[in-house]
């Protein structure tokens, strides 16, 4: 039988508390070594508290593994400009929306990348997919207009190089924030992601738009 997180209410404080703990908790630590006690001290609740909401360490992990892909799907599917048919905007759009998360739940794409195999395992990938269906592939193929692309341009290795070197820029600026302990510059990295966009344009479009 699947796991429900009906009775988890995530607005309420001491919930955002130990979801955040806990994504810093696993995020630093190793699954094995990551423990519910330092969830308990970092998020500063009471052991009956983590409990009532989740029955062991796995139970907690998996809410957790639940939760980010629920949160940065659901979030793009409400806030992306599908009518925006450029997938170089689209790509900027994810990059702002995720990084916006972040403010809200600092470790939760850290806690992803880590766990990335285990997060996208089929039983919560298919829970996921109940609350936004095809969010993947509507991403990626949703109302866009690759008409400018030059016609000897490989349209998918242009959307790989395009995301890897976006998102390669996006941690740059999130790991040196964090390195350094100052904040994260949205607006800087958004401005270097447009001077990128502005270069892919010349690239691979046949003409600027």
């Amino acid at each position: 039988m699947e796991k429900t997180y009906d009775h988890i209410d995530i607005n309420n404080e001491k919930v955002h508390k130990i979801i955040n703990a806990a994504f810093e908790v696993f995020t630093k630590n190793d699954l094995e070594k990551a423990s519910t006690n330092s969830v308990v001290k970092l998020a500063g609740i009471s052991r009956g508290l983590l409990y009532h909401y989740f029955k062991d360490k796995q139970d907690l992990f998996d809410f957790l593994a639940y939760f980010s892909i629920k949160a940065i799907a659901v979030d793009m599917e409400k806030e992306i400009d599908w009518e925006d048919s450029d997938i170089m905007n689209r790509m900027r759009q994810a990059i702002y929306l995720k990084f916006e998360i972040m403010k809200e739940y600092p470790y939760i794409i850290d806690f992803f990348d880590k766990y990335y195999y285990k997060v996208t395992r089929t039983d919560i990938r298919k829970q996921t997919e109940e609350i936004v269906p095809g969010m993947r592939a509507k991403f990626y193929k949703h109302n866009l207009d690759f008409s400018l692309v030059k016609k000897d341009i490989d349209i998918e290795k242009m959307i790989k190089t395009i995301k890897h070197t976006l998102g390669g820029l996006a941690r740059e600026y999130w790991d040196r924030a964090k390195l350094n302990n100052e904040p994260f510059e949205l607006e800087k990295l958004l401005e270097e992601c447009d001077e990128y966009i502005q270069f892919f344009r010349k690239q691979f479009y046949n003409s600027a738009l």
